[in-house]
C-alpha cells in the first residue's frame, strides 16, 4: 500500500506542477495583451430571441474603462446588423461587479406580422455580444472589433409564424383593418425584369436629320440583378442589334444609328453611325479621354433589309451584317476602354434608326413604270401615247388618263414630277367619295389616283391613303398598309404625315403602339420646322388657325369679308381716323383672320397710319417691326429705333424686347441687350424671357460670361407657359432627356409641349382656312377632306369639325363617334365633343342593367369634363342625371364648393347657380328655369313643415276656388239687364182716352206685386255681390299672404 501511495502521490505531483507550468505561460501570455485584473463574461443569457429579456454581465476593470452590450442579427441580404445597443462606463478599480441589461428589440425580429408590424426580417442569425476596453479622455470610442476583450453567444432563432403577436398599441379604424386582413396573406412578387431591351417596338420613319428616339435605361429594381450588373463594370457584355432600310444614301458625311449621349450632351461609349457611301463606324471612349473608332467596310445596300449586330465582349467588338441571307462579320478589339459609362450610365440612348420603314418593299407600293417614262417626257421626244405601252395604259389607266390632259405643260417644262403629284391630288379629292353613300365605298380609281399622287412625291396623298386604310372610310381596314403610307409621308418630312404619326404614338391607336419617346421624335422635326415656319408666317401658304367650328352658328357669324357690312364699316371708321379701328384693319389683313385674304402691304399701311398718330404704343411697336423685318414696307432700322424708343417711353412691355433685340443684333451691344430683355422678361414678355434665355444659354452676357443651362431652361420653360414657340421647343429637349442637373426626364410634358407646337404651324393654319372656305362655298366634300387631313394631326377643332361634316354628308354613325371619340382624347378637348360623347352614352340601349350603369357613368364623366371646361349645357345634364339618382363625381363636388355630405337638391342648387352665372343673369336659359323650379320645390317643402303655414297653403288654394266662383258669379250677374224688370205693367189707351175702373184696379195691383218683387231680386243682387267683393278681399289677403311666405322661404 505504501508503495502504491508513492505512486499516486508521485502521479499527483507531476501532474500539478504541468498544469502550473501551463498556467504560468497562459498568464504571461494574457498579461502581455492587457493589464492586470480585466475580466468580462455572461452571468446569464437567453436562449431564445425575446424582447424584454435580461443579460446579465460580470466584469473587472483596472483602470476606467467602457462597456457594451449588442445585439447582431443577420438576414440574406445584410450581415452584422446592430439592432440593439447599450453602453456605459465603470471608474471602480478592480472591484468585480455585475451589471444587468434589458433588452428592448426591435418588432421586426421578435414579433410576428400584423397591422402594425409589416416589416418583418426573416433573421438567419441572432448574436448577443459584449465587449470591454479602456477608456480615456479625448480617445475615440471603441467598438468590438477593437475592443480588449469580447465574448458573444448566438440565440436560439424564432421562425417568423412562431413568434409572439405583439401587444396592440393603437385601434385601426374598420376598413384599414378589413383592407389588412384581405390582403395580409398575399405573396408578394418581384417583377419579372429581363436583361434585353427593345429599344424600337414599331419602326421609325426617319429623315436622316437630328430627330430621333431617346431611351434612358434605368437600374434592375432587383437588387441581385443590379449587384450583378454593377459587378461586371469591369468585363462587360453586351448586343446592339437593329433592322434598317435605307431608301437613299446618307446626305451628309455621317448619319446616326445609335448614339449614347452623357449629361454634358457629349457622346459617349458606344456610338455607331452610317457614312455617306454606305460604311458603319463605331466609336468608344478610352480610359484617357480620347476617343477611338474604327471603320467597317460593309457597303450597306439600298433598299433591302439589313440587320446590323454589334457584340462587345470586354474589349472586343464584333460587328455582323445580314441582308439576303448572307452575313458578314467584322472584328476589332481596343485597347484601355473605359465601358463603366456604358455599363453603369442612366443617361439617354438617342436611337436614330436612320430611314426605317416596316417589311416591305417600296417597289410593291410605288411600281416606277410611270417614274421611268418621266424623263422620256421631260425629253420632248416622244408624246405620252407613243411612251407607254398598251399594256402600261390599261394597267395604269388613271394616271394615263390625268397625264394625257397634262401632256402639254409636261412637254413645255411647266408642271415637274412633284406639282404633277400634287395637280392629281387636287383634282381626286373632290370626287373621292361616292355618289351612293349608303354603300360608303371609295371607287378603286380614286385610290389608283391616291397611290399614284404619293408615288409621285405628294405625301398629303400619302397620309390621306393612311387615313382610309386605318379608318375603314369607304374602304375596309388594313392597318398594316396604313402603317406603310404614315410612315412613307413621314419619311418626305411632310408636317402632317409628322404630327399624324407623334399623334399616333402619343395616344396609342389605330395600331400604333403608345412611346411617348417614339411621339416626341416626330414632334421634335415638326417643332423646329414650325420654329422656321413662325418666321414666315406672312407668306400666303401660312395662316395662323382660326378656331371655327362648324356645329357652332356664333363662330360662323363672326366670319367677314372685304364685301361684308361689318368689313365697310370697320374700315370706314378706319378712314376716320379711329385707332382700333386701323389696327383692327391692319391685324385681320395681316394675318387673314376673319375670312379675310390676307395682304400685307395694305396691313401694313393700316398700321402706319395708326402707329404715325403716336397715341397708342402697341401699334407704333407693331410698325416698327414691320420696319425692321421690311415686310410690307422698305426696311428701316433707324425709323424703327425711334418708335421703339417712344413705344417703350409710353408702356409698350414689347418694345423693351424689340429695344434689347436691336441693340444685340444691329449695334452688337449685348449689355445693353441684355438690359432691356431682362426688363421685358420681368414684366411678362414671352419673347424678353426666350431672348434672355438664348444669352444665358450662349455665354454671351457681358457680365456672365459662361454658359447656364439651368438659367436659360428656367427663361425657356416660363416662356413656354406663355405659348412661345421657340421656347416650347427648347424647354421640351431638356425635358425629354432630363440631362440638365435638377431636371428630372419628363417625356409626357415634353410631349404636350410640342403638341401644342405643331397646332400652331401656319400651313396647319392655312389647311384649316381652305376647309373653312370650301364649307363655307358649299364644297362640303373637299372641305370634308381637308379638315380630315389636318384631324390626323390631333387638330381637336379638325376632329370636331369631321364629326361634324359626317353627320352632314350621312357618312355613317361610326365615322361621328370615331372623330368626336378621337377629339376628347386631346389635352383640352372642346366641350361639345365632350356633350356628343355623353349623349352617345346616355342615349345609346345598352344590352344589360350592368352594361346601362356602366354607360351611365361614362356619360357622367364626359359631362363632368364638358362642365369643368365651362359649358353650362354639361352641367344641366349633371343635375338631370343627378335627379336620376346618378352620383356626381368629386371633380364636381369640388368646383361648385360642396362636400359629399351635403344633400342632393344643395349639390344640384349650387351646379345651377353656377350654370346660370356662366349663361349670364339676364337670359332665361334651362338653367335658370331649373334653378327656379327647385328653389321654389323647396320653399314649398319648407312651408308644409309648418302648421301654420300649411294652413295658409290650404286656405290659398280654397281662396282660389272662392275667387274663381266669385268672379264667375260677378260677370253672370253683370249680364243681366236690370230695366227689364221696371217694364210698365199699363194697357195701351183707347181710342178715345176712356179706361174702366176694374181694369184700373187691376193694373194697380200687379203693379204693387211686381215693384215687391223688384225690390226683393235687387237685394239679393246686392247680397250676392257683397258677398263675392269679401271672397275677392279674402282671396287675394290668402294669396298675398302665401305668396309673402313662399318669398320668404325663396330668398
Amino acid at each position: 500500500m505504501n508503495v502504491f501511495h508513492v505512486i499516486i502521490f508521485g502521479h499527483i505531483f507531476t501532474a500539478s506542477a504541468l498544469m502550473a507550468q501551463c498556467a504560468s505561460q497562459v498568464i504571461s501570455a494574457h498579461s502581455s495583451e492587457t493589464p492586470p485584473d480585466n475580466f468580462i463574461g455572461f452571468d446569464s443569457v437567453p436562449d431564445k430571441v425575446v424582447d424584454g429579456s435580461v443579460v446579465r454581465v460580470r466584469y473587472q476593470c483596472s483602470g476606467q474603462c467602457q462597456l457594451a452590450v449588442e445585439v447582431v442579427v443577420s438576414t440574406l441580404q445584410k450581415t452584422d446588423l446592430v439592432v440593439f445597443r447599450r453602453k456605459w462606463k465603470s471608474c471602480r478599480l478592480r472591484d468585480y461587479r455585475i451589471h444587468q441589461v434589458l433588452l428592448r428589440l426591435p418588432p421586426s425580429i421578435s414579433y410576428q406580422r400584423d397591422f402594425f408590424n409589416r416589416n418583418v426580417l426573416d433573421t438567419q442569425n441572432v448574436t448577443v455580444r459584449a465587449w470591454l476596453d479602456s477608456f480615456k479622455n479625448g480617445s475615440e470610442l471603441s467598438t468590438y472589433h477593437s475592443s480588449m476583450l469580447r465574448i458573444y453567444k448566438a440565440l436560439q432563432i424564432i421562425p417568423p409564424s412562431e413568434r409572439p403577436s405583439k401587444p396592440p398599441t393603437g385601434c385601426p379604424s374598420w376598413s384599414a383593418q378589413l383592407m389588412w386582413q384581405m390582403t395580409s396573406d398575399r405573396i408578394h412578387q418581384c417583377p419579372h425584369e429581363s436583361d434585353i431591351i427593345d429599344m424600337l417596338k414599331f419602326p421609325l420613319a426617319s429623315t436622316g436629320e437630328r430627330f430621333g428616339v431617346i431611351r434612358r435605361f434605368q437600374p434592375f429594381i432587383d437588387r441581385a440583378l443590379e449587384r450583378t450588373r454593377r459587378h461586371a463594370v469591369t468585363q462587360p457584355s453586351v448586343t446592339l442589334s437593329v433592322w434598317i432600310y435605307l431608301l437613299k444614301w446618307c446626305q451628309k458625311k455621317h448619319c446616326g444609328i445609335i448614339h449614347h449621349v452623357n449629361r454634358k450632351n457629349l457622346y459617349d461609349t458606344v456610338l455607331m453611325q452610317l457614312t455617306d457611301t454606305g460604311n458603319i463606324i463605331i466609336q468608344a471612349r478610352k480610359i484617357t479621354g480620347e476617343d477611338e473608332a474604327f471603320q467597317v467596310q460593309a457597303m450597306l445596300p439600298l433598299l433591302k433589309w439589313i440587320r446590323l449586330d454589334c457584340y462587345i465582349q470586354d474589349s472586343e467588338v464584333l460587328l455582323e451584317t445580314t441582308w439576303d441571307g448572307q452575313t458578314q462579320k467584322y472584328l476589332y478589339e481596343w485597347i484601355l476602354c473605359d465601358w463603366r459609362r456604358q455599363v453603369l450610365t442612366r443617361h439617354p440612348w438617342v436611337f436614330w434608326a436612320y430611314q426605317i420603314l416596316p417589311f416591305w418593299n417600296q417597289t410593291d407600293v410605288c411600281t416606277p413604270d410611270f417614274l421611268r417614262l418621266w424623263g422620256q417626257f421631260a425629253s420632248k421626244e416622244k408624246t405620252c401615247t407613243q411612251t407607254w405601252t398598251f399594256e402600261t395604259q390599261i394597267k395604269y389607266n388613271t394616271l394615263f388618263q390625268f397625264l394625257l390632259t397634262k401632256e402639254v405643260e409636261i412637254r413645255t417644262g411647266s408642271l415637274n414630277l412633284k406639282d404633277l403629284g400634287s395637280a392629281l391630288f387636287e383634282e381626286t379629292v373632290g370626287t373621292i367619295f361616292p355618289v351612293d353613300k349608303a354603300q360608303m365605298k371609295i371607287a378603286s380609281q380614286s385610290m389608283a389616283a391616291l397611290q399614284e399622287s404619293s408615288c409621285l412625291g405628294n405625301h398629303r396623298a400619302s397620309l390621306l391613303l393612311a387615313t382610309i386604310h386605318l379608318s375603314g372610310l369607304g374602304h375596309s381596314v388594313n392597318h398594316e398598309q396604313g402603317h406603310v403610307y404614315s410612315l412613307i409621308g413621314a419619311l418626305g418630312d411632310d408636317r402632317f404625315a409628322l404630327m399624324h404619326a407623334g399623334y399616333k404614338h402619343l395616344m396609342g391607336i389605330d395600331g400604333f403602339p403608345k412611346d411617348l419617346e417614339m411621339a416626341y421624335s416626330y414632334y421634335s422635326n415638326i417643332g423646329t420646322q414650325t420654329c422656321i415656319d413662325s418666321s414666315r408666317i406672312y407668306e400666303n401658304k401660312q395662316h395662323s388657325t382660326e378656331h371655327i367650328y362648324l356645329n357652332n352658328e356664333e363662330d360662323l357669324n363672326r366670319l367677314t369679308h372685304e364685301t361684308n357690312d361689318d368689313f365697310q364699316y370697320l374700315k370706314f371708321q378706319a378712314e376716320r381716323g379711329d385707332i382700333e379701328s386701323q389696327k383692327r384693319m391692319g391685324t385681320m389683313l395681316y394675318w387673314g383672320q376673319n375670312g379675310v385674304s390676307k395682304d400685307i402691304v395694305s396691313a401694313a399701311k393700316w398700321i402706319e397710319r395708326s402707329a404715325m398718330q403716336m397715341k397708342d404704343p402697341s401699334a407704333m411697336y407693331d410698325y416698327s417691326i414691320l420696319l425692321m423685318k421690311g415686310q410690307g414696307v422698305k426696311r428701316n432700322y433707324t425709323r424703327a429705333f425711334r418708335l421703339l424708343r417712344k413705344a417703350a417711353a409710353m408702356g409698350s412691355i414689347n418694345a423693351l424686347n424689340g429695344l434689347g433685340w436691336y441693340h444685340g443684333t444691329v449695334l452688337k451691344d449685348h449689355k445693353n441687350a441684355v438690359k432691356y430683355f431682362e426688363q421685358a422678361a420681368l414684366n411678362g414678355s414671352d419673347d424678353g424671357m426666350f431672348n434672355l434665355g438664348i444669352y444665358h444659354l450662349s455665354g454671351m452676357n457681358p457680365d456672365r460670361p459662361w454658359r447656364n443651362e439651368s438659367a436659360a431652361f428656367e427663361q425657356f420653360l416660363n416662356a413656354s407657359r406663355f405659348g412661345h414657340v421657340a421656347a416650347s421647343v427648347e424647354a421640351a429637349w431638356y425635358l425629354s432627356t432630363g440631362s440638365l442637373e435638377g431636371v428630372s426626364q419628363d417625356m409626357k410634358r415634353a410631349v404636350i409641349l410640342l403638341k401644342k407646337v405643331c397646332e400652331r404651324n401656319g400651313h396647319l393654319g392655312f389647311m384649316i382656312r381652305e376647309a373653312l372656305q370650301a364649307y363655307l362655298q358649299g364644297s362640303w366634300q373637299e372641305a370634308f377632306v381637308k379638315y380630315l387631313l389636318a384631324a390626323q394631326t390631333g387638330l381637336g377643332l379638325a376632329q370636331s369639325n369631321v364629326a361634324h361634316l359626317c353627320e352632314e354628308l350621312n357618312l355613317g354613325y361610326e365615322c361621328q363617334w370615331r372623330y368626336h371619340n378621337y377629339s376628347i382624347l386631346n389635352y383640352d378637348p372642346h366641350p361639345s365633343a365632350l356633350l356628343k360623347m355623353g349623349d352617345y352614352y346616355y342615349y345609346h340601349s345598352p344590352g344589360t342593367q350592368e352594361d346601362s350603369l356602366s354607360l351611365a357613368e361614362q356619360a357622367i364623366s364626359m359631362y363632368s369634363r364638358a362642365a369643368l371646361a365651362g359649358s353650362p349645357q354639361g352641367m344641366y345634364n349633371l343635375v338631370v342625371l343627378a335627379q336620376e339618382g346618378h352620383s356626381l363625381p368629386r371633380s364636381i363636388l369640388r368646383f361648385v364648393n360642396v362636400s359629399h355630405h351635403d344633400d342632393l337638391d344643395m349639390v344640384m342648387e349650387k351646379i345651377l347657380k353656377r350654370c346660370v352665372d356662366m349663361e349670364g343673369e339676364e337670359a332665361v336659359t334651362p338653367c335658370s328655369l331649373a334653378l327656379l323650379g327647385l328653389q321654389m320645390g323647396k320653399a314649398l317643402r319648407r312651408m308644409t313643415q309648418n302648421g301654420a303655414q300649411l294652413l295658409l297653403a290650404y286656405a290659398s288654394l280654397l281662396s282660389v276656388l272662392i275667387f274663381a266662383v266669385a268672379v264667375s258669379l260677378q260677370s253672370s250677374l253683370g249680364n243681366r239687364n236690370p230695366t227689364n224688370a221696371l217694364r210698365a205693367r199699363t194697357s195701351p189707351g183707347s181710342n178715345n182716352g176712356v179706361v174702366s175702373n176694374r181694369e184700373q184696379d187691376g193694373i194697380m195691383g200687379r203693379t204693387y206685386r211686381g215693384a215687391w218683387n223688384l225690390r226683393l231680386t235687387m237685394n239679393g243682387e246686392q247680397w250676392l255681390r257683397q258677398i263675392s267683393d269679401l271672397a275677392v278681399t279674402a282671396s287675394g289677403v290668402c294669396l298675398c299672404a302665401f305668396w309673402t311666405t313662399l318669398l320668404y322661404h325663396l330668398l
